[in-house]
C-alpha cells in the first residue's frame, strides 16, 4: 500500500504506470495476460474553491476507485497446474469473499463478512 500526493495529470499516470509494472499476471490457455493480483488505485482530488457571496474559500473533494480484480477462472479449462492451479483457487476464493461482502451490504444485512478475505 503506497500514498503518493500528486499535482498534475502526467504525474498520476506516472504513479498508476509504476503500479501497473508491479502487477501480477501469468498466460493460462483463457487468457495471455491473466490478472493474478488485484489492484486498487485511488484517486482524490482536493480542489481549493471561492464563494463569492461569502467571501469565504472552501475546498471540494472527489475520489475515484479503479479497480483491477485477479479474473475467476475455471481452473480445467485454464489449464493450469501446480502453483498456478493452486493460485487460481487462491483468487477464486478471495472473489467469492468480495461477493459475499457486496451481498451483504446491498442487502442491508446485520452482519457483513469483513473477515472472510484480507481484500
Amino acid at each position: 500500500l503506497e500514498e503518493v500526493v500528486v499535482h498534475n495529470a502526467t504525474q498520476i499516470f506516472s504513479v498508476l504506470a509504476r503500479g501497473q509494472k508491479q502487477r501480477q499476471v501469468a498466460e493460462t490457455l483463457i487468457n495471455k495476460k491473466s490478472s493474478r493480483s488485484h489492484c486498487i488505485f485511488t484517486i482524490t482530488i482536493h480542489m481549493k474553491d471561492y464563494n463569492e457571496q461569502t467571501g469565504e474559500e472552501y475546498v471540494k473533494v472527489g475520489k475515484l476507485n479503479l479497480v483491477d480484480l485477479a479474473g475467476s477462472e475455471n481452473i480445467g479449462r485454464s489449464g493450469a497446474v501446480g502453483r498456478q492451479a493452486r493460485e487460481a483457487g487462491k483468487i477464486n476464493r478471495s472473489l467469492l469473499a468480495l461477493g459475499k461482502v457486496i451481498t451483504a451490504l446491498t442487502e442491508n444485512q446485520p452482519h457483513i463478512p469483513y473477515r472472510e478475505s484480507k481484500l
